[in-house]
């Protein structure tokens, strides 16, 4: 089986056209499935989650998103690089490699937590408009035709063959908007203590609540300072359930050989923990190398937009928010932070606040299920290739959209706490599970490739602590999410 794979590669290496050059073009569309994964998990997490944590902890949490966001960016870089190099899918990967164990305890986990983003996110979006107009009436009221009318619309796109596209150009606006509405609030607006957020951005620690938030808002007290500060640390730049997604949307990008997964699915079922043979010199490994750098640049681009827009989120949080005694909390989860804009330019802008908070949250919303979809549609295929290989997407968006849809409204319905819901949701997959894939993607990269194709050490550093920090975090913060709530 390791001479068909051999031959193979060597035969569709051929077929490869060499990576265009990096020019101003080649850069506006290389940036698709990095910027899909970006302003999903921007919305919540810059407009709900990380602000709790700033206006709870102040500067001193900074370290916590610089480090949050880049070891999700190796972590994440690990999974794509193996895939543009061999064809094969990370989660195809770790199956043969790990074992279908794995794969399984890892679709348990994102499985588990996708009903519960659905409450959260379409929760969050539907306060935005209800909160605006002074709540007239039952928040159910907005929740429904925000859901159903996302329904339609996704399902008309799926239909038509646009998912991906509309889900592209859709998250790169959103993502643009974000960028330019905070950092001008920041530089109109505010004098940031520059000295504070640099000297915290890189020492981690734990720090304690002031006095006002246990009155002000008690959930985040109860809570407890890790809970807040990991579910911060997990929100922000998503989960394993939307990496795994991102992975797998680089099919529509057809870098290196991720066009030809369908043709390398079989080989690599029988070929077991055999490492696969790259040539290491020539032109095809010239070829192949080439084939990386726009995948490193979506990569990256991706998670710094992720950092820069989370700078001006803190900052406004710790400069506007917490002097105020201001936080989000309870029902005003989304009411607080249009501070953030009427403080800093004008009480006008309160109306750009509403507009654009909403359509972030419901852009993460709207985001969710296609990146869901191809999240499963991956794992299915990946973890029983004999059974699924011929399975479509469509398929798994009828089946997952609706357990989605079933399962989070019955969530809503029972006005289970958001905070709590996130808590959990962000230590099984963002933390807990997002490490053991950090851990098993290592082992591919550095067990399974050739030497001149493995990561750079410093990439393996970062992966190494951060996966392992990830794991233990996720564990512990499991546990104090039922234990101490349960006493």
């Amino acid at each position: 089986m390791a001479e068909e794979l051999s031959k193979t590669l060597s035969e569709t290496l051929k077929q490869i056209p060499r990576p265009p050059r990096a020019t101003l073009s080649w850069l506006v569309t290389v940036f698709g499935p990095g910027a899909i994964i970006a302003s999903v998990t921007l919305g919540s997490g810059e407009l709900v989650w990380t602000p709790r944590a700033a206006v709870a902890f102040g500067y001193a949490m900074t370290w916590a998103f610089l480090y949050g966001i880049w070891v999700k960016g190796v972590i994440q870089w690990l999974a794509n690089r193996w895939y543009v190099l061999t064809g094969e899918t990370a989660m195809s990967a770790t199956r043969r490699i790990i074992g279908s164990w794995f794969n399984i305890l890892m679709l348990i986990s994102i499985l588990s937590v996708m009903p519960l983003w659905f409450t959260i996110l379409s929760s969050l979006a539907a306060q935005v408009p209800w909160t605006a107009l002074g709540r007239p009436v039952s928040l159910h009221a907005f929740w429904i035709p925000i859901v159903a009318i996302t329904i339609v619309i996704l399902a008309l796109s799926a239909k038509l063959g646009k998912a991906y596209s509309v889900l592209e150009k859709l998250m790169q606006t959103i993502l643009w908007a974000m960028f330019i509405a905070f950092w001008i609030a920041v530089l109109i607006g505010t004098r940031p203590d520059w000295g504070a957020f640099l000297s915290n951005l890189f020492v981690p620690r734990l720090p304690e609540f002031e006095p006002w938030i246990k009155e002000v808002a008690p959930d985040i007290y109860k809570l407890g300072p890790f809970l807040i500060l990991g579910t911060a640390l997990g929100a922000l730049g998503g989960g394993i359930q939307d990496y795994v997604g991102y992975n797998a949307m680089l099919y529509e990008k057809r870098w290196g050989l991720t066009s030809f997964v369908n043709r390398f699915m079989k080989i690599y079922t029988k070929l077991g923990r055999r490492k696969v043979e790259l040539p290491e010199s020539g032109d095809e490994a010239e070829k192949l190398k080439g084939w990386l750098k726009p995948a490193a640049f979506d990569v990256g681009f991706s998670y710094l937009m992720v950092f820069i827009v989370t700078i001006p989120a803190v900052i406004l949080s710790v400069e506007v928010l917490r002097p105020r005694h201001l936080a989000p909390t309870g029902l005003k989860m989304v009411e607080v932070q249009a501070a953030w804009l009427t403080e800093t330019i004008g009480p006008w802008a309160g109306v750009l606040w509403w507009i654009g908070a909403f359509f972030a949250l419901w852009g993460t919303f709207y985001g969710m299920w296609e990146v869901y979809a191809w999240t499963i549609y991956d794992m299915l295929r990946s973890t029983w290739p004999d059974r699924f290989s011929t399975l479509s997407l469509n398929k798994v968006r009828l089946y997952l959209w609706a357990y989605i849809a079933i399962i989070g409204t019955i969530f809503y319905a029972t006005g289970a706490s958001l905070p709590l819901l996130a808590a959990f949701a962000a230590a099984a997959t963002h933390l807990f599970a997002l490490g053991l894939w950090g851990i098993a993607l290592l082992i591919a990269n550095l067990r399974y490739l050739p030497k001149t194709y493995r990561p750079h050490p410093v990439i393996v550093v970062l992966a190494v602590i951060g996966s392992i920090i990830y794991f233990v975090y996720g564990v512990i913060q499991l546990i104090r999410v039922f234990v101490p709530l349960a006493i």
